[in-house]
């Protein structure tokens, strides 16, 4: 078997080393290239899951339902401030009648008014005006109101025409009156009744908004609630996708690469043993060169 010179193995031993250098520097310049492609291909594919992500369009639609929720509870609330407001004022109104008619001392066809209660009468009939002319005609469209309230305000008129006199209140029915008073006793039951029928009708309707009210509260913290799980949950989602994208990409890289190393590994264990042929200068070998 003849042995090589040293000129022969210095030759392979250079062309070894740049043939290893070479192909390093071929292959780092096509890494780079596919690299680059990799990155495209990921961000071509997480525009995809983003742009097919209804996410974005489920919360607006929450959000829509949310708002419309709100404002209508903002109504109902608003409705049912109206409705207590008119709650409280019917009551008063309630005592207030009942101590007009009283005024009269007994619902007696003879009786007289005297000074002192045409005073406390004439008293009752300045506050019963003041809250007739208080009470608010307040509607919601989904919330049946009668207009009760309504009736009781159209009695005002009546209330400011009121004029007792000292004298006789002449029997009911009585086609010749003497004074007025028999008209303001009738006006005054008229009232009464009016007004309990008002503050019945006025109670059920504030059951009926409080009511409503809390099931909107209700349905808006179930709305909240989707919403915050569907951004939490659905964000999740979306990120570990996109993750396993990256993650997917990431090991064609190193593929790739490991490849790479094993190659470039055995292109560096052929040049040691190319360079396993250097004969060190004194050896005998030299004789035979």
């Amino acid at each position: 078997m003849p042995i090589p010179n040293a000129t022969d193995t210095n030759i392979g031993t250079t062309l070894t080393r740049v043939s290893a250098a070479s192909f390093r520097f071929g292959f780092e310049q096509q890494f780079n290239q596919i690299q680059n492609t990799v990155i495209r291909r990921i961000n071509s594919e997480i525009d995809t899951v983003i742009r097919n992500d209804d996410t974005p369009r489920r919360l607006a639609a929450l959000e829509r339902d949310y708002g419309k929720l709100e404002k209508n509870k903002a109504l109902i609330d608003s409705f049912a401030f109206d409705m207590r407001a008119n709650q409280t004022r019917l009551a008063s109104m309630q005592t207030n009648v009942y101590e007009a008619i009283s005024a009269f001392t007994a619902v007696d066809d003879n009786t007289n008014l005297t000074a002192d209660e045409i005073t406390a009468l004439n008293a009752k009939r300045d506050a019963l005006i003041e809250e007739t002319s208080a009470l608010l005609l307040s509607v919601h469209p989904d919330i049946s109101t009668p207009y009760v309230v309504r009736d009781v305000k159209n009695m005002y008129e009546t209330l400011k025409a009121m004029s007792p006199v000292e004298g006789v209140v002449d029997p009911a029915g009585t086609t010749t009156p003497t004074n007025g008073n028999r008209q303001i006793l009738d006006d005054l039951n008229t009232l009464s009744g009016l007004i309990d029928t008002a503050y019945d009708v006025t109670t059920t309707t504030l059951e009926n908004a409080s009511q409503t009210s809390l099931n909107l509260s209700a349905t808006l913290a179930t709305k909240l609630s989707d919403m915050t799980q569907l951004s939490s949950i659905e964000l999740q989602k979306r990120e570990a996708q996109i993750e396993d994208i990256k993650a997917n990409y990431g090991n064609i890289l190193r593929v790739i690469s490991l490849s790479f190393e094993a190659r470039i590994s055995s292109v560096e264990e052929m040049n040691k043993s190319v360079q396993g042929w250097d004969i060190p200068p004194g050896s005998v070998m030299n004789l035979f060169v």
